[in-house]
């Protein structure tokens, strides 16, 4: 399976756990709404019922007026009129407070309270009123508070009982609220840990395996390094993307190795061929030499030498593309000294040597050695007096000599078979060279012009 592949099946893992995540939130949000409609339901239930004791209050208090002043008929018709009121009112709530009944014991209850109103209604307006009339004596109007009393005192009964009810539905709806919103929190929280367990089991794994594949390959990369391959010999499984890479990379790298093959064996051949007329015509040259003025000798010689170098810097740079450093540890006198014994000088005054500080390099001597005879070389090809300066300090050595500064910037001496115009000797390969085997070390080469000098420094 592929690390896309396997990245594609966590993704929708995940999103699956996140999308029950949020379903699970939307039910936890209807389900409060139900309950909170519920819970509305039943307030206003209780105000309703609530609201109902006051009208058993306001009957009680029309007999009680009714009785108290029996002879002042206006007000018997008022607190009548009253009752008419009451009792309309009652009418009303009727219905919409039946039809808000949760359960049948509950509804029959409160047609049953109803029926009490009526009959407290209908002893005030019938019996009541009767007494009055005929203007009966107290004894009757006690025997009415009684009655009276005994049906308010049920209808009172029925109403604490309705309330009660309704508030013991209410806290058990509350309650069964909280234990939803706990159940729902824990839920949540359970989700979202599982949901961060697996994302990191699933990364983890796949990291794992990238990590493992990675180590594998970089094992790989080496061992090619170290023991010179051409190419990577790792097993990293099949259908993935790093097995893919390594595929198309050994592919490059057999190209480049028949490549590399190819070019060597052509220097090899050009190298041959070149050297061989060389000899020979050296020799020849060996034959006409007392036949031929000696300007005219050193001139031709001149030419087998200049080819011969040619042939030399161009073997030397091919085979730089593919050298394996010797990193060693020197001072930088030992560095010096062998690439001033690479040189024919003459004159040992033409050059100035001041070794301010005796510091070690680790590099390859050889090659490094390379670099510092061509920029001496060269000093002492463009110096338009001697001597030249080879100076060291703080882990650099500068390369100094009196001559007109550089027609353009150093980068453009370092690409191959670059020259001034002016310039009538060499071939434009030594900086180029010297370049390279500095940018193999990591070091650095620069170069200024101060004080009519050209100095090229090498920062180690």
């Amino acid at each position: 399976m592929t690390i896309r592949q396997k990245l594609t099946i966590s993704f929708f893992l995940i999103l699956l756990i996140t999308i029950f995540i949020i379903g699970v939130f939307f039910y936890s949000i209807y389900n409060l709404n139900e309950v909170h409609m519920a819970q509305k339901h039943r307030y206003d239930q209780i105000r309703r019922v609530e609201r109902l004791k006051e009208y058993n209050h306001s009957f009680s208090w029309i007999v009680l007026d009714i009785i108290t002043d029996y002879e002042k008929i206006d007000i018997v018709k008022k607190r009548l009129n009253k009752a008419d009121e009451l009792f309309e009112s009652l009418l009303l709530k009727k219905e919409i407070t039946i039809e808000n009944s949760e359960s049948l014991a509950e509804k029959e209850n409160l047609k049953l309270l109803f029926l009490h109103f009526e009959n407290l209604y209908k002893s005030i307006r019938d019996e009541l009123y009767t007494i009055v009339l005929t203007k009966k004596n107290e004894e009757d109007f006690k025997n009415f508070s009684e009655k009276f009393d005994i049906l308010s005192n049920k209808a009172e009964k029925l109403l604490i009982d309705e309330i009660s009810y309704l508030q013991n539905e209410l806290d058990k709806t509350e309650k069964d609220r909280n234990e939803f919103i706990n159940t729902i929190k824990l839920e949540i929280v359970v989700l979202l840990f599982i949901a961060f367990l697996l994302s990191f089991i699933i990364s983890t794994k796949i990291m794992n395996d990238i990590k493992v594949m990675l180590d594998k390959l970089n094992k790989g990369v080496l061992q090619l390094f170290r023991d010179d391959e051409n190419s990577i010999k790792i097993d990293l499984g099949k259908n993935n993307e790093l097995s893919e890479i390594t595929n198309n990379l050994n592919s490059y790298l057999e190209k480049q190795d028949d490549i590399i093959h190819s070019r060597e064996e052509l220097l090899r051949n050009i190298s041959h061929e070149l050297k061989t007329p060389i000899t020979k015509g050296k020799f020849l040259l060996e034959n006409f030499k007392d036949k031929l003025e000696k300007d005219e000798l050193t001139s031709v010689n001149s030419v087998f030498v200049d080819i011969e170098e040619l042939t030399s810097k161009l073997l030397q740079r091919e085979k730089l593309n593919f050298v394996t450093l010797n990193i060693e540890e020197f001072k930088v006198t030992s560095l010096i000294l062998e690439s001033l014994s690479k040189l024919s000088i003459d004159d040992e005054s033409k050059i100035f040597l001041d070794v301010d500080n005796d510091f070690k390099i680790k590099g390859d001597k050889y090659y490094l050695t390379i670099v510092l005879k061509n920029l001496i070389d060269n000093a002492m090809k463009y110096a338009k007096r001697y001597p030249i300066s080879i100076r060291t300090s703080h882990n650099k050595i500068e390369v100094e000599n009196i001559g007109e500064k550089l027609a353009n910037d150093l980068i453009y001496y370092t690409k191959p078979f670059t020259r001034d115009p002016n310039q009538q000797v060499g071939h434009g390969l030594g900086l180029n060279i010297v370049n390279k085997i500095i940018k193999m070390h990591n070091f650095k080469l620069d170069y200024i012009h101060k004080d009519s000098s050209n100095i090229f420094s090498i920062q180690f």
